[in-house]
């Protein structure tokens, strides 16, 4: 069935920008060109949400959307895609130019007309090199009169043929039907300076980006200051002096967040109805920050999807510190505060824990954590603290971005517990952990202190002891390991008689570490005390030093 043609006697043109607001993609191209309305629905969105929808469905795949559109967005569209630093790429710049080719020839005459004159210039020149021009034809006023193609005009080398062949294109309509603006056009071509050209499209182009919350990436790394979330006051970072908070763009607000919105999130809740104009631009404004920071290529719309969800978490664990699940709060905060702090605020609660993650890798205990400890510590090590997956999925070992303040808390809870450890195995605690140079381990299984864990020297300790020696962690004899076994046989529930001594003992001295007890207990229960006789293989039992 054919798609339905959206008509303005239908649905007026704020409920269709509603709507585009939740789509992405190859739908919210099919919404934009199927509408009655669609070159003026193409012109009310922002000039970066047409960029980014460009290049995600692909720029061949919705060329028609570029003849729709106004030349300030394409002039922003060419902006976000075709410099490398401060280099406009000749590549990029040459299919941009193809692209208003490939229009019909209204709708290109259009866009040349208000398209950036000095960034028009220098596409140009990436393409071609003028070797003759006007000066060959100021004696000969029969050939001036006659002349109806550019090249009689204007003798050019090109890049190659296939660049020839668009720019011939490209020359013929201009000189045909703007013939004063080509002839402008290619005279700045042919005398513009390169450098000092290309200097003033960069500033102007820099100036376009600043308008939108692009920034010089070293200024955007500001978002990653660190401010102490105890004495972070809303009431201090009101939004009401933002330069930009009551501007009017002329545009819808950019509508980024409403795609990756989550209902169950405090922040997806706050944004399940929309968001108002300065909203809108506070977020854009926010994000192309972001994106700055990161060096984010624009016109990567994995890249900047992963940077979007990344401001939206980041924003969502903030506000859960500040509110809990007070809606109605946290809607003030998102609506008053300076979203710059706020963003501050979620990234410095899980540097925080980055920093606790830090300090335990520094000391003794951090050379010996057991999998999933050091899974966690060594994602919280990151320059971006990550969430250890393992913690809501025992099956995971992999990390992704904190999504909200009861993940960043539910970390603070495992590391208090791993800090708890530290005085467990201290010169006050059970024993205190050997140094890797320390650790006699020739001979053995595992041969190599990396290889060794805490749950290996407590288990190791634990079997010295009851075999009756002193509770410390020295490698058993394998001629040992059957009459350990025996000792802890999980028959006549001797094994779970001694879980439940064990932990009584070590909890009695040291409260909260039971879990980590049992943890140790159920890899000898899997790995050990359940194995055949034909199965107690040295090398390839869990939780135990053993001297082969």
């Amino acid at each position: 069935m054919a798609t339905e043609i959206i008509t303005q006697s239908t649905v007026d043109k704020a409920t269709q920008l509603a709507s585009l607001r939740c789509l992405s993609g190859r739908k919210k191209y099919q919404y934009l060109l199927n509408a009655a309305n669609n070159a003026d629905l193409v012109q009310s969105i922002p000039a970066q949400e047409l960029f980014l929808l460009i290049k995600e469905v692909g720029v061949l795949d919705v060329s028609d959307l570029i003849g729709l559109a106004t030349p300030e967005q394409v002039t922003l569209c060419v902006d976000m895609d075709c410099w490398n630093a401060d280099e406009l790429d000749s590549d990029e710049s040459l299919q941009w130019l193809q692209l208003l080719l490939i229009q019909n020839e209204e709708a290109f005459l259009r866009l040349i007309d208000g398209f950036d004159f000095e960034l028009l210039v220098m596409m140009v020149k990436r393409q071609l090199t003028i070797l003759t021009g006007l000066e060959s034809l100021c004696d000969d006023e029969d050939l001036m009169a006659e002349r109806k193609r550019f090249d009689q005009v204007y003798d050019c080398e090109y890049r190659n043929e296939e660049v020839a062949k668009i720019m011939d294109a490209f020359q013929d309509i201009l000189f045909r039907e703007r013939q004063e603006f080509f002839l402008k056009l290619m005279e700045a071509v042919r005398h513009e300076f390169d450098l000092a050209l290309q200097e003033d499209v960069f500033v102007a182009r820099k100036g376009r980006l600043e308008d939108l919350g692009f920034v010089e990436s070293f200024e955007a790394r500001s978002l990653y200051s660190y401010i102490d979330p105890t004495t972070f006051n809303p009431e201090h970072h009101s939004n009401a002096q933002c330069v930009y908070a009551d501007r009017d763009t002329g545009f819808e607000p950019p509508a980024f967040m409403l795609t990756i919105t989550q209902p169950q999130d405090l922040l997806g809740e706050l944004l399940s109805g929309g968001v108002s104009s300065h909203l809108g631009h506070d977020l854009s404004f926010l994000l192309n920050r972001a994106l700055s920071a990161d060096n984010v290529d624009f016109g990567d719309p994995d890249q900047v999807r992963q940077t979007m969800e990344g401001v939206y978490h980041t924003l969502n664990i903030a506000l859960g510190y500040l509110c809990g699940a007070d809606l109605a709060q946290a809607e003030t905060h998102l609506n008053g505060v300076y979203l710059h702090r706020l963003y501050q605020l979620g990234f410095s609660l899980t540097v925080e824990q980055r920093r606790r993650a830090e300090k335990i890798k520094a000391v003794p205990i951090g050379a010996y954590l057991d999998g999933p400890d050091a899974a966690l510590i060594s994602a919280l090590c990151q320059p971006k603290p990550q969430f250890y997956y393992g913690l809501i999925d025992p099956t995971r070992a992999d990390s992704r971005a904190f999504h909200s303040w009861a993940e960043v808390q539910q970390v603070q809870n495992e590391l208090e517990y791993i800090e708890l450890l530290q005085t467990l195995f201290s010169e006050q605690g059970l024993f205190a952990l050997p140094s890797h140079d320390e650790l006699d381990l020739d001979g053995c299984s595992p041969d190599q202190p990396s290889e060794v864990t805490l749950s290996e020297l407590f288990l190791t300790a634990l079997a010295n002891q009851i075999m009756g020696r002193d509770f410390i962690p020295r490698p058993i004899s394998a001629d040992e390991l059957l009459s350990l076994q025996q000792k802890i046989s999980q028959e006549d529930d001797t094994f779970e008689s001694l879980r439940q001594q064990t932990c009584d003992w070590v909890e009695g001295q040291f409260s909260g570490t039971k879990s980590f007890v049992n943890f140790c207990l159920d890899i000898w229960q899997y790995e050990f005390s359940g194995l055949e006789v034909d199965e107690l293989n040295e090398q390839h039992i869990g939780g135990l030093l053993i001297r082969l």
